[in-house]
C-alpha cells in the first residue's frame, strides 16, 4: 500500500466532521524519526478517528508497524513493532489540558493547519525504547587471545607561557 495520509489537517474541521483517517504513512517521511532508524524502509498503519470531548478536538487511534532501530550496543539493525495508542487533546490553554479526561496527552494547538506526519512522528518517537538494543548480547568474543593493555602516557599539563618560555631561551624575536 502506499503512502496516502495528507500532509496538513485541521483538527477543529475534522474533529467537527467526525473524520476518520485509516492508511499507510511511509517511514521515509519522518526526518526526525531517522535518527533512530537503522534504514528507513517500511511503513506505519495509521487508524486516527477524530471528534470533539466537549470543546476539545480529540485524536484517538492508534499506530502500528516494523521499524528497523539502530542497535545501541553493535550498531546493526533492531527490529522494533511499535503498537502505539493514541489518545490526544488539542488544547488551547493549560486550563483546557487540566480539564481533559484521564489518558488524555494534550497537545498545545496554535495554528488551524497542523503536520499530520508531525503528529505521528511524535507518538512514535514516545512509544521507542531509550536505550535500543539487542535483547541478548551483541558481541560474542570467540578468541581467547588477552587484549594488550592500554599504555598510559604520563602529560605535563599544557602551560599557555610555554611558547614564550621557549622564545626567551632561544632568542628568536
Amino acid at each position: 500500500m502506499s503512502d496516502q495520509l495528507p500532509e496538513l489537517i485541521d483538527p477543529v474541521v475534522f474533529a467537527e466532521r467526525r473524520s476518520h483517517i485509516v492508511g499507510m504513512l511511509g517511514l521515509q517521511r519522518l526526518d526526525r524519526l531517522s535518527d533512530f532508524l537503522f534504514n528507513q524502509e517500511g511503513e506505519l498503519q495509521v487508524d486516527l478517528q477524530f471528534y470533539k470531548g466537549g470543546k476539545v478536538p480529540i485524536i484517538e487511534g492508534r499506530i502500528k508497524g516494523h521499524l528497523n532501530l539502530t542497535c545501541q550496543s553493535c550498531m546493526q539493525p533492531l527490529d522494533w513493532f511499535v503498537d502505539k495508542t493514541v489518545k490526544i487533546g488539542m488544547v488551547q490553554s493549560i486550563e483546557q489540558a487540566d480539564r481533559l479526561e484521564e489518558g488524555f496527552e494534550p497537545m498545545m494547538v496554535e495554528d488551524n493547519k497542523m503536520s499530520l506526519p508531525a503528529i505521528i512522528e511524535d507518538e512514535v518517537i514516545i512509544a521507542l525504547p531509550d536505550y535500543p538494543r539487542h535483547a541478548n548480547e551483541c558481541f560474542q568474543f570467540t578468541s581467547t587471545e588477552k587484549l594488550p593493555e592500554p599504555q598510559i602516557e604520563e602529560q605535563e599539563p599544557d602551560n599557555p607561557f610555554s611558547v614564550l618560555a621557549k622564545l626567551k631561551i632561544t632568542g628568536d624575536q
